[in-house]
């Protein structure tokens, strides 16, 4: 249990903040490429700052305030010149930099534009995500995890607002148990009673064992579910916890917004056979799944949406003093005093030690442990391979092999699973877009929404 105050230092983000200062020596992903050849202007709350994203006409993205300088009018409405974005207000100039290129209402000979900059942070590309970096410089270097970096696959990103701070959503991640419940029990009750039959429903293993290993990237959690052992890939090879924000595989960012709303990331990532068609990075699909339905509910009838329930019902920002943690709950501890750790470190003065790039041969393709590697070599997984013919996940996560990826996403799809391309049908959405001949499956499964990643 956590006093008031530490559960205060370990989730306000603000400028100034203990963890805000740690949180801007990392770098964030807050839109897609593709969005910005939607609509070159977006806005952006990030770390408790209103800012405003574009790319000028040149190419060139840039990150700077969202309120001009001049009169405060937002520049979400901004003109991208071919350098630079103008104040539809009276025309005042902005470079990537923040500084002023013009000011057209003032004398031509006036050096008033040379006084005048605006608060402006570093963007680079990857991926086909756009990522910020709002610390001091030098910055560090962008983390090229191997998901980012490695082609061909199907890619897809998922972005959705939540009413409820970063921490609620990435202690998720060091809680292996709940998969059992609210992806396992939770997940049959929603299911059933849009029509499964029990036959269909998810089997789900019980934990029997679970564990917690700091690594040179983060936390590696292990279980041992059903009748697997220690030989075998989830606790033998087990799965990665980035620090300070992401899930790896399913690739998740839980990105603070301020101190009470998180931008969640969901980049999908999925090989498939060669001659498959899939998007350009710079086409990346992108989509808004919504939070509660028609009635003001919580949408759980995906893995996803059980999560986004789980996390908002706890609260804008969860009451941690008054938790009551358990043996099953120490991952939780364990991530909460590498972030203590790490904050005390910027701190006085020093570079976060986790994921904090400098060498650039050390960021070429940055190779993770996972337990899909040991399934590769023959291992067994109860959690990668149960329940997941027609499940929730739809096309599975990258870690399966390309054709087994494909015949997923080929499978029909019973009616009581959500289908939709922000609840695991991308793939499906996209090949039949694009006139993908589809063959026709040899048999329908169920197995619920799978819960693989997690």
């Amino acid at each position: 249990m956590l006093t008031e105050r530490e559960n205060l230092r370990l989730t306000q983000v603000g400028r100034g903040t203990p963890m805000g200062n740690l949180m801007r020596r990392y770098w964030h992903p807050i839109a897609t490429v593709s969005q910005l050849r939607d609509e070159p202007v977006l806005k952006v709350r990030l770390l408790g700052e209103d800012l405003v994203l574009y790319q000028d006409r040149s190419g060139q993205l840039g990150l700077i305030q969202q309120a001009c300088p001049h009169r405060r009018i937002s520049l979400e409405y901004g003109i991208p010149e071919e350098h630079g974005l103008r104040c539809p207000y009276h025309g005042w100039l902005f470079e990537e930099t923040g500084r002023c290129l013009e000011t057209p209402a003032e004398a031509p000979d006036s050096t008033f534009k040379d006084r005048i900059r605006a608060d402006a942070y570093r963007v680079e590309a990857l991926g086909g995500l756009v990522f910020a970096y709002m610390g001091p410089e030098p910055a560090p270097l962008l983390p090229r995890w191997e998901w980012l970096v490695d082609e061909p696959a199907y890619r897809q990103v998922n972005f959705i607002e939540l009413p409820c701070n970063w921490l609620q959503c990435m202690e998720n991640s060091l809680d292996p148990t709940h998969t059992e419940w609210l992806h396992g029990h939770f997940a049959n009750y929603a299911y059933e009673r849009k029509g499964a039959a029990r036959e269909q429903l998810r089997t789900i293993p019980h934990h029997s064992r679970i564990g917690f290993d700091v690594f040179e990237y983060g936390i590696i959690k292990r279980r041992v579910q059903g009748d697997e052992t220690e030989e075998d890939a989830d606790w033998r090879i087990g799965h990665p916890v980035l620090f300070p924000n992401i899930l790896s595989t399913p690739n998740q960012f839980r990105v603070p917004m301020d101190d009470t709303h998180t931008l969640h990331v969901d980049y999908v990532v999925t090989k498939v056979p060669p001659g498959v068609p899939v998007p350009a990075l710079k086409d990346l699909p992108y989509y808004y799944p919504p939070l509660l339905d028609e009635r003001g509910k919580h949408i759980t009838d995906y893995t996803f949406g059980q999560d986004y329930m789980a996390w908002v019902t706890q609260g804008p920002l969860a009451e941690r003093h008054k938790e009551k943690l358990a043996e099953s709950d120490k991952g939780i501890i364990l991530y909460r005093r590498l972030l203590r750790e790490q904050m005390d470190r910027v701190a006085q003065g020093l570079e976060p030690t986790i994921n904090f790039f400098r060498d650039p041969e050390q960021n070429v393709r940055i190779e993770l442990p996972h337990e899909s590697k040991g399934v590769a070599i023959g291992l067994k997984s109860t959690r990668l391979t149960q329940g997941t013919a027609t499940s929730g996940a739809g096309i599975g996560p990258a870690w399966q092999p390309a054709e087994m990826a494909m015949r997923r996403a080929l499978a029909p799809l019973p009616p009581w699973l959500n289908t939709e391309p922000w609840a695991g049908a991308g793939l499906r959405h996209w090949l039949g877009a694009h006139d993908y001949p589809l063959p026709e499956p040899s048999e329908t499964r169920g197995g619920g929404h799978g819960a693989a990643g997690r």
